[in-house]
């Protein structure tokens, strides 16, 4: 049985202990606006696999790349308008060596050379 990957199927505790993540942590980021499980009617949280792949780019932002939580808010708005980068953190490309005030560009080079002048 094949599920969409927009429907929602977990809770939130599978989701934690998939994600080795707090429940409490799992509700900030929410709160935040970085995640928008759905409800049933009784308000339970219920989490599609596009949400956890979504939490899984979060955690590595936070715990790779060192990106405080107004960065991570920066990133998702980003990754939603262009899905370049939506994809480079899905393949987990963007490195913690090309973030901050140092870097040159935090898109690899071979997609750098892909835009229009």
């Amino acid at each position: 049985m094949d599920v969409p990957r927009e429907h929602p199927i977990y809770t939130i505790s599978v989701v934690a202990q998939l994600l080795h993540l707090h429940e409490q942590t799992i509700r900030q980021y929410e709160r935040m606006g970085l995640i928008s499980p759905c409800r049933t009617l009784k308000k339970t949280r219920l989490y599609s696999q596009e949400d956890v792949e979504r939490l899984e780019c979060i955690v590595y932002l936070v715990k790779t790349c060192g990106v405080n939580l107004s960065g991570v808010q920066i990133v998702i708005t980003l990754s939603t308008q262009h899905p370049e980068i939506n994809e480079l953190l899905k393949s987990r490309r963007i490195f913690p060596q090309n973030m901050g005030p140092s870097a040159q560009s935090a898109v690899p080079e071979d997609i750098e050379n892909d835009q229009a002048p």
